[in-house]
């Protein structure tokens, strides 16, 4: 007896004994399943187009009259929106099978194994698992959309308090020297006391250059005087002047204008790059490079350092990478790391900076 449910089918087969056999299989195991037929890739893509109600399942031979292999397959995922597509093929090519499944494919059937039965297994199984997926993207979507809002009440948060310390406790300890000062100035102050405030000046200047230093830690000043590049000049020569590595850094002239978030996650994640570096790295020599390029951000952080482990570099609990990572994410950017034992690290950090898209390249750098 048919299995009840329902089923938006389309079966695109340019062999008309197939088509008849899969129709077949189909309306012996579903009750009064909705089948279309395209004979080619065009007929297909117009039936996709014009559609009302969406397809549940695909049904995609390999071998049509104007396109085939896995350039077919790719176009029909593209336009299948949420369709599970299931190839039936006649070749029995394990690696071809194993490759399509990698590019979304939901099944791949051999047609001289075909049943009616293992046809609608693959479909239950299908559209089950492209339930499941889809469940699990809209979680991703909103994890995603609640660290994003996170993130940027951290950052509001740490800009806040940054002009505290500045304003506040800056102010109060220039205050200070002022009144030490001009206490020093007074006629009625001893001499053996002036070398004494002579010392606490002293510390209230080192006290101001270390609030001065936590303010721009938590919220670089130039970020919003200057902008993104400014700040990661200023971020260089203070690694530099702290851990005594040699620092070069090379900026693109040609500079795309960032919306403000962008920017402090690009600040951010360098800042992170660079504290790892001081960490673990033992490095001596440190190469930064910013690059413009058609709307794409590319940033390469270069060390000599003794490099990666495996283990750790493809630790998914390595916080240190983790933070990177993580915020590379939030901005839609593409971040890739890359080490050898003795020869260093090399992250490289691929930013669209219109906008619009996220960055899926596939392009490799190498030392």
């Amino acid at each position: 007896m048919p299995n009840k449910g329902d089923h938006n089918i389309l079966v695109i087969e340019d062999n008309p004994g197939d088509f008849a056999l899969v129709e077949e299989f189909l309306l012996e195991q579903i009750e009064a399943p909705i089948i279309s037929h395209a004979q080619d890739y065009k007929a297909a893509k117009e039936i996709l187009a014009h559609r009302d109600h969406p397809f549940d399942i695909i049904l995609l031979d390999l071998s049509l009259p104007d396109k085939t292999g896995l350039p077919l397959i790719q176009e029909v995922i593209e336009i299948a929106l949420n369709a599970s597509v299931i190839v039936l093929t006649g070749y029995a090519d394990f690696e071809f099978g194993v490759k399509s499944l990698s590019i979304g494919v939901s099944d791949y059937i051999l047609k001289e194994e075909i049943t009616s039965l293992s046809l609608y297994k693959s479909i239950v199984y299908s559209t089950e698992r492209k339930k499941i997926i889809s469940a699990l993207e809209i979680s991703e979507m909103r994890a995603r959309s609640f660290a994003k809002q996170l993130n940027n009440v951290l950052e509001e948060e740490r800009a806040r308090i940054a002009r505290e310390i500045h304003d506040e406790f800056g102010q109060q300890l220039s205050g200070l020297k002022m009144s030490l000062t001009s206490l020093k100035k007074n006629e009625g102050v001893r001499s053996d006391v002036a070398p004494i405030i002579d010392v606490i000046v002293a510390d209230v200047n080192t006290s101001i250059q270390s609030l001065r230093q936590i303010a721009n830690e938590l919220r670089p000043v130039l970020i919003d005087k200057l902008g993104l590049f400014a700040a990661i000049e200023w971020l260089v020569s203070e690694f530099e002047k702290k851990t005594g590595i040699s620092s070069r850094i090379y900026v693109d002239i040609d500079q795309p204008v960032i919306n403000k978030m962008l920017e402090i996650n690009i600040f951010r994640i360098c800042q992170e790059a660079l504290t790892n570096i001081t960490k673990h790295a033992e490095a001596t020599m440190v190469n930064f490079r910013i690059e413009n390029n058609t709307q794409i951000l590319t940033i390469r952080i270069i060390d000599n350092g003794k490099g990666i482990k495996a283990s750790t570099l493809h630790n998914p609990l390595s916080m240190g990478l983790l933070n990177m990572r993580e915020r590379a994410n939030l901005i839609g950017a593409e971040i890739n790391i890359t080490s050898s034992f003795d020869k260093g690290t090399v992250i490289e950090l691929i930013v669209s900076t219109n906008g619009k898209e996220n960055i899926n390249s596939r392009r490799s750098f190498s030392n």
